[in-house]
């Protein structure tokens, strides 16, 4: 195992610092894409990066901007990517999905997505001129921030800053009622850097000790060589479901109120002293002092219970345009576990590098009580799930986690049984309480003739038992929203000032919702591996039948609405000759389609 000093080499640094960079290009790339198409003032990218930020967030993303100008060569310097380089980093991308055979490489098509082709760019330039070795002030400023970094990883001084508070809005904004947010805490640069190389140190130190139970932030690989994710908990599902053999599976699922925020400090620190304490033993030639240090300052920079911002902090939330915010917590509940909760320190940083680790040292306390208990148990960082085909079995399990949940001062929903997740309408019964339950279990997952529950819902899937899959309810309400959020901004944005032909404007609009649904495809590789951040790709263990189909067709249509609306309702702007442009009609249906490329695409593969 690499030591701690070695995680933080020069290439490493500069990685980070890169991703950073591509991630804020895309950012404003979206930006600047709507700016192209209106001449309207409240989208002109350039007078728009002008206005002072009204807020804490607006003003760290200009600070950071600002800075990554200094550290790294101008956009116009970036060197473009050459046939070999394309295909050295398909081999690269190859070899860290575990594909070493060369043949298998070579035979393979590996689609680079945009944000990929920019990070290789990017750090291409950075080691040409490296090479060269360059005097260039950016490339001295770079190598200084770089061994800055270095240095104040194992110096004794170095505190992790306290970060920004961000609101995220869990609904659409309201004008009258709380509007409940989300917080997400951002860390700056230098600090960011340095907790997401400690945590993926001490995530490969501690992983020998995390169960086979956890799947979530998680440095163990499946059969596939690939890091676990949420899919490997649906294909272990269905494994046990058809071990099994029987007329139904008793079923608990578990979900906790504020997690991130209602995590103790002093059980998750000593409950990390434990596993240094451990790995220590198993590794005594690695020096871990200054890992402890970081985690230590990283619990130290924030509470949730006294650095959030109140929702009487009334110039905190006008920043941010949020009338009546709220962060909400466990305020009416929180006597549960503590008689004075200013004595305590509660609460981790969403967003932040080392809250997942945290999450897998606390929980695992849980999934080690759970390995005595007859049943399958997944968690998916909070999220639980317990199946078993015996109901005394599946209910001692449930009372032995909920247990020790209680133990590790933690809130979970409470649990809804089999008699409250159904009610009697006209006669018939109704479940929707079952859909509404966060908590709920036992019940009886079986065929709903035999009066069994037909569905379970974990990681954003829906499985039956007849083993078919698909999409959670919530997740698929979640994307058909957004799909009109990006036309209905597009729409906006060229209601004033369209100074771009019809054509470039609903072009704009359908590649945006591609790219979010099925990646950047186009007629010349839409049979390509994808390895974009998409929606496709986040379901991939989808099943073929009724009820998939029925969804992602559903998915089709909805887009489809909304770019022929927005086809019909633009007008063709008065411009000039020279601004008129002749644009092929390129029809958006087949290759691009949800439906192709999650379910007929499968049904090839399976022949």
């Amino acid at each position: 195992m690499k030591t701690f000093d070695q995680h933080f080499s020069e290439d490493a640094i500069i990685r980070q610092i890169c991703k950073v960079r591509v991630k804020l290009a895309k950012s404003k790339s979206k930006r600047h894409l709507l700016h192209l198409l209106t001449s309207n003032e409240k989208y002109n990218y350039h007078t728009q990066s002008n206005i002072p930020p009204s807020n804490e967030f607006e003003k760290c993303q200009l600070e950071l901007t600002r800075f990554l100008a200094t550290i790294l060569p101008p956009r116009k310097k970036w060197l473009k990517l050459g046939e070999v380089s394309r295909l050295n980093f398909k081999a690269i991308a190859a070899i860290k999905k575990g594909e070493e055979n060369n043949e298998k490489i070579n035979k393979r098509n590996y689609s680079l997505t945009s944000n990929d082709k920019n990070f290789y760019s990017l750090l291409k330039t950075i080691n040409v001129y490296k090479k060269r070795k360059s005097q260039e002030q950016w490339l001295v400023n770079l190598k200084n921030f770089v061994n800055e970094i270095k240095a104040l990883s194992v110096t004794k001084t170095y505190q992790v800053t306290k970060p920004l508070i961000f609101p995220k809005l869990k609904e659409k904004k309201k004008n009258i009622g709380i509007n409940e947010c989300r917080p997400i805490c951002m860390f700056n640069l230098r600090d960011r850097i340095i907790l997401s190389t400690t945590n993926k140190f001490l995530t490969q130190l501690f992983d020998e000790h995390f169960q086979d139970s956890s799947y979530a932030f998680r440095a163990k690989r499946n059969e596939e060589n690939q890091i676990l994710s949420h899919h490997d908990c649906i294909k272990d599902i269905l494994k046990y479901r058809n071990k099994v053999n029987s007329n139904g599976l008793y079923a608990v699922e578990c979900d906790m109120k504020k997690f991130y925020d209602t995590v103790n400090h002093n059980i998750a620190r000593s409950l990390f002293h434990e596993l240094i304490s451990l790995s220590v033993s198993l590794h005594p030639e690695l020096t871990l002092d200054a890992p402890i240090r970081i985690f230590e300052s990283y619990l130290s920079c924030f509470a949730f219970n006294i650095d959030m911002p109140k929702p009487t902090d009334t110039e905190y939330w006008a920043s941010y345009k949020i009338p009546n915010g709220e962060f909400t917590w466990v305020n009416d509940i929180v006597f549960q576990h503590y008689p004075d909760i200013s004595l305590e320190r509660i609460g981790v940083p969403q967003g932040g590098a080392l809250s997942g680790l945290i999450a897998n040292i606390y929980l695992n306390q849980a999934d080690i009580k759970m390995l005595g208990a007859n049943v399958l148990y997944q968690r998916f960082c909070d999220d639980m799930i317990i199946l078993s085909d015996n109901i005394d079995e599946c209910i001692r399990a449930k009372d032995l986690y909920e247990k020790t949940l209680n133990e590790l001062k933690l809130f979970p929903h409470p649990f809804k049984n089999e008699m409250e997740l159904t009610s009697l309408i006209n006669g018939g019964l109704n479940y929707k309480p079952f859909w509404e339950g966060k908590s709920k279990g036992p019940y009886k997952w079986g065929e709903i003739k035999n009066k069994c529950f037909p569905w379970i819902g974990f990681v954003g899937y829906e499985i039956n038992y007849s083993s078919e899959i698909r999409v959670r309810k919530k997740s698929l309400k979640k994307e058909l929203s957004k799909q009109k959020t990006i036309v209905k901004e597009i729409k906006n944005a060229i209601k004033v000032g369209m100074r771009k032909p019809k054509g470039t404007a609903t072009e704009s609009a359908i590649n945006r919702l591609i790219g979010m649904s099925v990646g950047r495809v186009g007629l010349d590789n839409f049979t390509e591996v994808s390895t974009d951040l998409c929606w496709k790709n986040g379901f991939k263990e989808l099943t073929i039948n009724v009820h998939s189909i029925r969804q992602i067709k559903q998915l089709d249509r909805n887009r489809s609405k909304h770019y022929y609306k927005l086809l019909k309702e633009v007008e063709e702007p008065e411009l000039t000759p020279r601004e008129q442009e002749d644009r092929q009609v390129i029809k958006y249906n087949k290759p691009f389609s949800y439906y192709f490329q999650i379910l007929e695409r499968q049904k090839k593969a399976n022949g």
